[in-house]
């Protein structure tokens, strides 16, 4: 009889606590390059007002640009867990599309936060080392998505004649290209676009 594999020993007191503190500065980085944009607070502005040292910051972040990574990953992330609808390991279309909708209905793009699309597409042309790990975050978040569309398509809630690597990158690109839109103000009423590109995408 095989041996049961032992449980991973839970996280200790120290561990959470680095958790915590990083979590802290990421939130005081995003409060800060919403309000400032990227550029303009300084580490030691940051830290403050997370009520920690340069010292914590760099046990965490090798420099400025890993930061910035990590506060796009952490946004990206919290974005496609709040809008991604799902029935146990499938996606669900329908209700992921009015997610989104719903979530950019208010006129902006909260892919990034409060952080406007515009500011990272800035960075990223300015930085080549930071547009090829937002490239990464992109592919990663492709690659999340087409995993669930794959096994939305075994249960029949996709069309199963598409490739599920493409429409995934097909989603990607209309967010982002909704939240240009939303930035240029261009009239843009989310609810009728989420209507149709779940009509396009459902099992014929």
């Amino acid at each position: 009889m095989p041996r049961r594999k032992p449980a991973p020993p839970p996280p200790s007191d120290r561990d959470s606590t680095k958790q915590e503190t990083r979590e802290a500065l990421l939130l005081a980085g995003m409060e800060l390059f919403a309000k400032q944009g990227l550029d303009a607070p300084s580490l030691d502005a940051i830290c403050a007002r997370a009520g920690f040292t340069r010292g914590a910051f760099y046990v965490h972040f090798a420099d400025r640009e890993s930061f910035i990574v990590a506060v796009m990953e952490s946004a990206t992330a919290s974005f496609l867990d709040a809008i991604l609808a799902t029935r146990g390991a499938e996606l669900d279309l329908a209700g992921t599309i009015a997610a989104f909708a719903g979530a950019v209905a208010g006129g902006s793009f909260g892919a990034f936060g409060k952080l406007p699309l515009h500011q990272v597409l800035t960075a990223c042309a300015r930085s080549r080392a930071l547009r090829g790990r937002y490239v990464e975050i992109l592919e990663r978040t492709r690659e999340r998505l087409a995993s669930i569309l794959r096994a939305s398509q075994h249960a029949e809630r996709v069309r199963d004649d598409i490739d599920a690597v493409q429409a995934a990158g097909l989603l990607i690109a209309i967010g982002l290209g909704v939240g240009v839109m939303l930035e240029l103000r261009v009239p843009f009423d989310a609810a009728p676009h989420a209507g149709t590109l779940t009509a396009l995408l459902a099992p014929r």
